[in-house]
């Protein structure tokens, strides 16, 4: 019988095999498995802002609250980053708001994952950042991860 696989994989884009070539080894994406899943979630805590970067040098405050999830699930955690009180002009005072759910295809990341894009536009636009922090697969499998970012989304909409 052999090979059971019926598809024959499509060759890339030449574009995106030079980035390929570039990000990993024989310009193959890095499989993703259950075995693998443990190393790309290390990979990227490595990317997770800390908290003096979050600051930016005392430009943004930030606050971590828990919130309770949908229907019976676990409390989730929100990041909140605004502007400083010394960056607006009234201290407590509504601002428009980003509600951010990281990437990492529901199976890596956090709330401070890849969120630094955010950081110039809180200072600049004086605006809020809420980055949900939802359980990750497959240790809680679909629609967890989606029910999290919702709850997150409800909480935020509220407050």
């Amino acid at each position: 019988m052999g090979n059971t696989n019926i598809y024959k994989q499509s060759p890339y884009d030449r574009e995106l095999a030079t980035v390929l070539q570039q990000m990993s080894p024989g310009g193959k994406p890095f499989p993703l498995t259950l075995e693998t899943i443990p190393m790309m979630r290390r990979n990227f805590a490595t990317m997770s802002l800390s908290d003096d970067q979050l600051q930016r040098g005392g430009q943004i405050d930030i606050k971590l609250c828990k919130v309770p999830g949908r229907q019976g699930a676990p409390e989730i955690s929100l990041l909140i980053c605004r502007p400083s009180a010394s960056q607006t002009t009234k201290s407590g005072s509504l601002l428009p708001c980003i509600y951010y759910m990281h990437g990492g295809g529901m199976i890596s990341g956090d709330n401070r994952f890849s969120i630094q894009f955010l950081l110039d536009w809180i200072v600049e636009l004086k605006i809020v950042v809420i980055s949900v922090e939802y359980r990750l697969a497959p240790e809680h499998p679909h629609p967890a991860p989606s029910e999290d970012c919702y709850a997150g989304l409800l909480w935020t909409a509220e407050h």
